[in-house]
């Protein structure tokens, strides 16, 4: 329920506060006072167009802030939960704020969101009927919005799985349409993969294989260098030079002659041991650089060999990677993507029979929905034309008509249409076509007023309801709405005395103007002030006995009739 509204700043409102009461509150005031700018203030608390010229002149901001009791309505309450606000005592804020810059901030209980948050929260609470629903029920795209929510869950949940079915159907047609675009770039590119994967193959790469190769490059083009190096590092350390001893025999004899005076002090003894051990490990290099040069060999075919495989592996990593790991892995891959292009024909075929599937289970879901809103159809028609009745259109015939489309969409396979035939003997024709400002007028309040059990709002909110009714229709109009406002909180803007005398509240908009400025005010009206302006109203002098003993009249009929 729609609690309070707070506006600040907009248009010609500087500040205003209204408090909102359960039932039916009604707003009237004469042309110009503002009545659409407080309706046009709540669209914008609840997520609608902002407009930066709305913002008061001379005022850099302006905002609007509705404060909604949840009490009632847990889907509200779940989704407020869901993002993570606190409901204290069931009430919950929502506002918006626009400035000149075209900043223009949402919040809910005090936290700013986004706007589609905004929008999610108050569908929940809101429902309004203004001049866009007027458009809606002219427009037979939307007729189906009007039928699947006279539907219900039993709409909703295959609905949904329409919805489902066809993003499948969607995802599986966009993977054939991929694979069997441009067969000749297919072809072209399984070419170059072919080539790629058997060049990198024909390489038998390894790991690790390229600095092996290449110390064993640098071994072989330096071997006659290595050769004398090794050779005179052997002579040394096995045969000296010829004028001195080599290190292992000066070593040896080093420690005979530490090994002779160990018996002196210990510390020879321990002189002797460690340089016997470097003359074993001096042996040992001998041994190696021996080794070294038996395998010294000048071999220049194994050097062309060795450099012509480097070269090889060079020229793939300028293709295909930086490294020897990167060619293996690219000739992996290029491997995967080639059998995967092969296997593209099988695939394609494969994706066919998922199509049909996913076709067929598509329809057949499609028609089920079309059976559930084929019995629904019949029944909103019926009451539709029992409300009707109650305004005035007794003899209008009206039908909901339920055609098959050829191909399934995410709404199924149906074009819904609202037919009219406003008088005996003229066939069923679109609403759209044919029915005048008063006749939507009424088919709209009619559906509100079937629509109030399953909608689940706590408020709606009418604005132009009363376009092309007056007199006796005007008042079953006004009837029909303190029907709905015993289950909805019902707010209205009218001109219309017969709908305002049935108000459970009245509030009166009005312009004041002083010398440098117009602000629109809006007050609560007790009973001496609705009588005045229901005189205003019906048309008579405001002042005038017979016209204010008139329009008390028509207060203390539609209070009874309420009481009844």
């Amino acid at each position: 329920m729609l609690v309070e509204l707070t506006i600040k700043n907009i248009a010609l409102i500087e500040s205003l506060r209204i408090e909102f009461s359960q039932g039916f509150n009604v707003l009237t005031g004469e042309t110009g006072a503002g009545k659409s700018i407080v309706v046009d203030c709540v669209n914008l608390a609840l997520g609608g167009r902002a407009d930066r010229d709305i913002i008061r002149t001379g005022a850099e901001k302006g905002m609007v802030q509705a404060l909604f009791d949840l009490s009632n309505n847990p889907q509200a309450t779940a989704y407020a939960q869901e993002l993570g606000l606190e409901v204290e005592d069931g009430l919950i804020a929502v506002s918006r704020e626009l400035s000149r810059s075209g900043r223009n901030i949402c919040r809910i209980a005090g936290v700013i969101m986004p706007l589609s948050n905004l929008k999610q929260l108050t569908g929940y609470l809101v429902d309004v009927h203004g001049q866009h629903e007027h458009q809606a029920l002219m427009n037979p795209a939307r007729h189906m919005d009007f039928l699947d929510n006279f539907g219900g869950s039993a709409h909703e949940a295959l609905k949904k799985q329409v919805a489902q079915l066809y993003s499948e159907k969607s995802a599986i047609a966009s993977q054939l349409k991929k694979l069997m675009n441009d067969v000749s770039e297919k072809e072209r590119l399984c070419d170059i993969l072919s080539f790629q994967v058997q060049e990198i193959a024909a390489a038998h790469l390894k790991a690790g294989e390229e600095e092996k190769l290449t110390k064993k490059l640098a071994m072989l083009e330096n071997s006659e260098k290595i050769r004398s190096g090794v050779e005179e590092a052997y002579s040394l350390v096995y045969e000296g030079d010829g004028r001195s001893l080599s290190a292992q025999e000066s070593l040896l004899r080093a420690a005979d002659a530490m090994n002779r005076i160990s018996g002196i002090d210990e510390r020879f003894a321990q002189l002797s041991t460690r340089i016997r051990e470097v003359y074993y490990a001096a042996q040992d290099v001998g041994y190696e650089l021996q080794s070294l040069m038996d395998g010294l060999n000048s071999d220049p075919e194994m050097l062309d060999k060795v450099a012509t495989r480097l070269d090889m592996i060079k020229r793939l990593e300028r293709k295909y990677g930086s490294t020897v790991e990167e060619v293996i892995k690219f000739g992996e891959e290029a491997g995967k993507r080639l059998e995967d292009l092969k296997s593209s024909e099988n695939s394609i075929d494969g994706l066919k029979k998922k199509f049909k599937a996913a076709d067929a289970k598509l329809r057949e879901v499609c028609a089920q929905l079309t059976e559930v809103r084929r019995a629904s159809a019949a029944k909103l028609a019926d009451q539709i034309c029992q409300q009707l009745a109650d305004l005035g259109m007794s003899r209008t015939r009206f039908e909901v008509r339920v055609d098959p489309e050829a191909k399934p969409s995410a709404t199924g396979m149906d074009r819904i249409e609202f037919m009219i035939s406003p008088n005996p003997g003229e066939p069923l024709r679109p609403l759209a076509a044919i029915a005048s400002g008063g006749e939507i007028s009424r088919i709209m309040l009619a559906l509100k007023v079937i629509a109030m059990h399953c909608d689940g709002v706590d408020t709606m909110i009418f604005d132009e309801i009363d376009t092309g009714v007056s007199g006796r229709m005007a008042q079953i109009v006004g009837e029909k709405m303190c029907l709905i406002s015993r289950n909805s909180q019902v707010l209205c803007v009218t001109h219309l005395p017969q709908i305002a005398a049935q108000g459970d509240v009245h509030f009166q908009v009005e312009k004041i103007s002083s010398e440098n400025r117009t602000d629109s005010n809006v007050r609560r009206l007790d009973r001496e002030g609705r009588i005045r302006e229901l005189s205003r109203l019906v048309g008579g002098a405001e002042d005038s006995e017979s016209s204010l003993t008139h329009a008390a009249h028509m207060l203390d009929e539609a209070n009874a009739a309420k009481s009844r």
